[in-house]
């Protein structure tokens, strides 16, 4: 079998069995932040003790170790003339607290002059290889933001109801009013390519071909119904072979046919589908794996009833609809008119059809694996698979998106490298699994539920009439455990010899009906005597229905996504996967010249050695693809300057020295107190107790915070945390702790730990937060005993005791008293609002978390917020009107019972087609709030811009004086809102962090509500300057704080509720209960209006 138990790594070559492969690409940053596999990266701009980061500058940066799994890849980025890396020599400046003073000029420049010669001469800036952008789509801009000035704009998409009908949701949204003309201007590639039509007159070999599209429905099948859906529907793997089936009938033999293998079929020309333009058929649906030359007796008799029973389910009742043709002509019209009036109604079904049309060629191939939106993964022996494992028989892929993207005159693909975490193809027998007790097999089974499984049927003896063969089967679990009903179930997690089941024996007339164990059974249908007879069985049928496996015969198919949470070590291991530089990403999306990117090649729209490849990919529908990236436009905006006290600072490469500055106010504690925790025998603190928390509490006062009264320090003793047997007497013990805390009138606990633990530290905030309110800082003890750098690390500790005291740390001038926001300094709230959403392994019905932020002054540095839990899966705020009421009556508490007369919304996480259900749904629920706290007073003006940080492009500097030195990535304060931006609204991407590690990310912004008037400029401006407002490093942070404060509220949300999103713990039934839920909102009274989450 193809791809099972591959041994090489992605940089290095053969490896032994059981060695881990050496990863290519560096730690941290960039795109490592979020991956496909649920782990939940770094953000990469959080403090972390170490400010900036040593960074080693001067010389450019480290190129990836190139794109072949055998190693063979440029080790320091050289050579193939294009996007390499030069050596990286020297030290970089170090920001944060305890590195030398900040210098430097406003606006942002390269650091330590030239680079080295090599990194000019194979560097990612391709000297002698700088188009121009396309002043022809420069032109096309300008004259379209004179017609979408000052109008507003209708879009519509289609909502879900709660009883699975769907509405159209219309609402209208401003068209841009500008571009942006601040800052340096500079030239960046993006990871953009050009989509060529038989329109443009590039290529005259182009056919011009029309679009055919037909949807596929389900009119009956005898299978799993959607919960939240009318309709009948089919597994995945189940539609994929319907629609395989269905493309063998006549109707589409000598067609050119491109699917999805869900719902659509693309044609190039019309099929005859009757008058109606309607299809409807049967067919029962080909097996999963047909088995090769098995005979009747093999297939037809000896099998347990529940086998012959499932084939009778195959037989799908099906319908084909013509649903329209769609033009690349017509939407390229439309994307050229600098005409309001312009439109074409096709314009989402043709990008529909385009982006089914340009992944082909991974979507057909056997050793590549879709997920998600557009994300192809290649795996086995495909050229493009390249791999790196994670430890606990998971490893990581490396993968690549795309999408067709319309912008201003002309059709655009995006192509992005992507990572993602799947299972080892190995045999389960290698999993440990025998021998192991009840604790980890419950553990194994988690891991192993609904992962899909080759068994392999090797016989005894087999002969040509009784072959061996395989079958694919999906597994539910171990045994279950009899029950009433079952009770030949055997006990859980039974062997082969305990687990019993009644089939009916055909090869004898009349049938004989016998029960029989799962070991007999093999042995004596299948002539396969078992050679683990007790290790646990598998479950491959279903909870009510099981059908049993021996788990012997069992190998993981490859290409199987991990939708679980990755560990500690696995996503320390992921990141140094996924975090690759810029040129690394370059070379594996489009190569050069001499040597093509596996981007291209695994789309089949480049590849070495070969001519015309095009036309096994999009050529035949009408479409070709540039396989350079774009040049686009941009600008370097100036950092703002940074005040502590009466003293102000230059920003140095979006970071800034604080030694020796004392915060522009302090916050203050009437009483508090540390408390040590130890794990068994282990101490957290290793040095003398009193003597560093004495040394701590100096360093407090040094920043000028008023610590009050400190209680003598606690210590307690938790015992071994990862088993989960032992948590309620580790919650005990911690509850014993803060009770004492709180009858003391402690208002600040600072808790030292003996490690890092995802349960411990969800108790502790969990208690503190909802139960007792009282404020706590956590701080692994290790790191907070450390001679190196722990003046840097009490610094960052010191910021967060400053803030939820109350302070103000430091502040950037005159933020809000720019225009239009001027005249209204001071009544002028930022809000942020973000939902987060279970992860796949969490319990049934487990709830998302929505959290608001807002601002309670013009010094926006105390950002208090609302936290609700809501329907899983939902992603518009359900109780908004309630949550936004709760930030105006806090605004008011801080402004002397006045309102705010200008609200400035950052909304994090809503996808494009989600933009007028923000405005139909919680722009409503805002005004619901004004209605009952306004009363009589006139409403604010409010402006909506909604935060992007999960999509998928990438600046690359085209010049050194335009690149970090230390990284390659673009300066902070880079931002573009040319040559890709859509045609009627306001949107731009701004990197305004430096991109330390890895590929950096710029957040994306899209205007979709704007009473207050912003023109580019002002609001570019305005978000840059946030980001260098987050209060908890002295850094900018990626994207504006507003949203990173809602997301880190969320997440505070998620540790409330962590052994029902984390560990699959709900009901005694296994799904998520409300009522019995330990928290569903908010937080205790005394930290209600304070920043408690940070």
């Amino acid at each position: 079998m193809s791809g099972r138990g591959g041994n090489r790594g992605s940089g290095g070559g053969p490896q032994k069995r059981g060695q881990a492969p050496r990863g290519g690409g560096q730690r941290g940053g960039g795109d490592a932040n979020r991956g496909d596999g649920n782990f939940r990266g770094g953000r990469g701009d959080q403090a972390s003790g170490q400010g900036g980061g040593r960074g080693r500058g001067d010389g450019g940066f480290r190129g990836g170790r190139g794109d072949q799994s055998g190693g063979q890849g440029d080790s320091r980025g050289r050579g193939d003339g294009g996007f390499g890396g030069g050596r990286d020599r020297g030290r970089g400046n170090r920001g944060g607290f305890g590195g030398p003073p900040g210098v430097g000029q406003n606006a942002q420049m390269a650091s330590h002059g030239p680079p080295p010669e090599d990194l000019v001469e194979a560097g990612i800036y391709q000297p002698g290889n700088l188009p121009a952008p396309d002043p022809q789509v420069t032109a096309a801009e300008n004259a379209m933001v004179q017609a979408t000035r000052g109008r507003m704009f209708e879009t519509t998409v289609t909502e879900k109801q709660k009883d699975g009908d769907r509405v159209d949701v219309t609402e209208s949204m401003p068209g841009r009013s500008s571009y942006g003309t601040k800052g340096r201007s500079i030239t960046l590639r993006t990871n953009y390519l050009k989509l060529n039509t038989a329109y443009d007159g590039v290529d005259p070999s182009i056919p011009e071909v029309t679009l055919h599209k037909y949807n596929v429905s389900i009119l009956h099948a005898e299978s799993k119904k959607d919960k939240n859906d009318k309709e009948p529907g089919l597994s995945k793997p189940r539609m994929r072979r319907l629609v395989k089936a269905i493309l063998e009938n006549d109707k589409f033999k000598n067609k050119l046919v491109v699917t999805d293998y869900a719902q659509i079929i693309v044609t190039t020309e019309p099929i005859d589908l009757g008058p109606d333009g309607r299809w409807a058929d049967s067919l029962v649906l080909p097996p999963e794996n047909p088995v090769q030359d098995r005979p009747e007796s093999e297939t037809r008799k000896s099998l347990p009833d529940i086998v012959d029973q499932g084939r009778k389910r195959n037989t799908v009742k099906f319908g084909v609809q013509f649903d329209g043709s769609y033009s690349p002509r017509h939407m390229l019209d439309y994307l050229r008119s600098t005409s309001t009036g312009a439109d074409y109604s096709g314009r989402n079904n043709l990008i529909q059809l385009l982006n089914i049309v340009m992944v082909r060629r991974p979507q057909d191939h056997v050793e590549v694996v879709k997920v998600g939106q557009n994300k192809f993964y290649a795996f086995g022996g495909h050229p493009a698979c390249q791999y790196q494992t994670l430890g606990g028989n998971i490893q990581a892929l490396r993968g690549y998106f795309a999408s067709v993207r319309p912008a201003i005159g002309r059709l655009l693909l995006n192509l992005n490298v992507t990572s993602g975490a799947f299972y080892q193809s190995m045999p389960l027998l290698q999993l440990g699994i025998e021998g192991a007790d009840a604790r980890q097999l419950s553990r194994h089974e988690a891991f192993l539920r609904m992962v899909k499984v080759d068994a392999f049927y090797k016989k005894d003896n087999p002969t040509p009439e009784k072959p061996n063969f395989t079958k694919i089967k999906t597994i539910v679990g171990f045994a279950p455990g009899a029950t009433k009903k079952n009770p030949l179930h055997g006990p859980r997690f039974g062997d082969a010899t305990q687990i019993k089941f009644r089939f009916e024996d055909r090869s004898v007339q009349p049938p004989n009906t016998q029960i029989v164990s799962v070991y007999d059974y093999f042995r004596t249908h299948h002539g396969i005597t078992l050679k683990f007879p007790r290790v646990p069985v598998l479950n491959v049928g279903t909870k009510t229905d099981p059908q049993w496996l021996p788990l012997e015969l069992c190998t993981i198919r490859p290409g199987q996504p991990y939708r679980r949470m990755l560990d500690g070590e696995q996503t320390t291991a992921m990141l140094g996967f996924a975090a690759r530089p810029p040129n690394a990403n370059a070379l594996s999306i489009t190569g050069t010249a001499a040597k093509r990117g596996k981007g291209l090649g695994l789309f089949s729209l480049a590849v070495d050695g070969v001519n015309n490849v095009q036309t096994r990919a999009g050529k035949p529908f009408g479409v070709t693809v540039g396989t350079e990236m774009i040049t686009v436009p941009g600008r370097i905006l100036s950092a703002p300057r940074i005040k502590y006290g009466k003293q102000e600072i230059q920003t140095k490469f979006g970071s800034w020295n604080c030694a020796n500055q004392r915060f522009v106010t302090t916050g203050a504690f009437a009483k508090w107190q540390v408390l040590v925790i130890n794990h068994g025998n282990k101490s957290a603190l290793r040095s003398d107790r009193d003597t560093l928390v004495n040394n701590f509490a100096g360093a407090l006062r040094g920043y000028g915070i008023e610590m009050g009264t400190r209680e003598p320090t606690q210590e307690v003793k938790v015992t071994y945390l990862a088993n989960i047997a032992n948590r309620e007497d580790n919650d005990k013990v911690l509850r014993g702790a803060f009770n004492k805390a709180s009858e003391k009138g402690v208002r600040m606990l600072f808790i030292i730990l003996p490690a890092v633990e995802t349960w411990l530290y969800s108790r502790i905030k969990f208690h503190l937060d909802t139960k007792l309110g009282i404020h706590s800082i956590c701080a692994v003890g290790s790191k907070f005993e450390r001679d190196k750098n722990q003046g840097m690390f009490f610094g960052n500790l010191a910021l967060k005791f400053n803030i939820k005291g109350g302070g103000v740390c430091h502040a950037v001038s005159g933020v809000l008293a720019q225009k239009p926001l001027e005249r209204d300094e001071n009544s002028t709230m930022l809000v942020g609002i973000d939902v987060t959403h279970p992860s796949p392994g969490s319990t049934e019905g487990a709830p998302s978390i929505a959290g608001i932020v807002a601002s309670v002054d013009k010094h926006l540095y105390q950002w208090p917020g609302s936290i609700r839990s809501q329907t899983g899966r939902k992603e518009m705020v359900s109780a908004l009107k309630e949550m936004v009421v709760e930030r105006l009556e806090c605004w008011q508490k801080f402004n002397n019972r006045q309102l705010p007369k200008k609200i400035v919304i950052y909304r994090d996480g809503v996808s494009e087609g989600q933009y007028p259900l923000v405005l139909r749904h919680e722009l409503s629920a805002f005004h619901q709030a004004f209605e009952q706290v306004y009363k009589g007073q006139e409403w604010p003006k409010v402006a909506i811009i909604v935060v992007g940080k999960r999509h998928h492009t990438r600046f690359y500097p085209t010049n050194a004086a335009d690149a970090d030195q230390r990284s390659a990535n673009p300066l902070p304060g880079t931002v573009v809102d040319r040559g890709i931006a859509g045609k009627i609204l306001h949107e731009f991407w701004l990197q305004a962090h430096q991109g330390l590690q890895g590929t950096a990310r710029p957040a994306h912004y899209v205007v979709i509500k704007d009473d207050i008037g912003f023109g580019a400029d002002a609001l570019e401006q305005l978000t840059h300057h946030l980001c260098y407002m987050f209060n908890r490093a002295p850094k900018a942070v990626s994207i504006c704080p507003p949203a990173y404060y809602a997301d880190l509220l969320c997440e505070r949300g998620r540790a409330y509720l962590y052994s029902t999103l984390q560990e699959n713990v709900g009901s005694d039934d296994g799904s998520y209960n409300p009522a019995n839920a330990e928290w569903t909102d908010g937080v205790h009274a005394n930290l209600k209006d304070s920043t408690w989450y940070i």
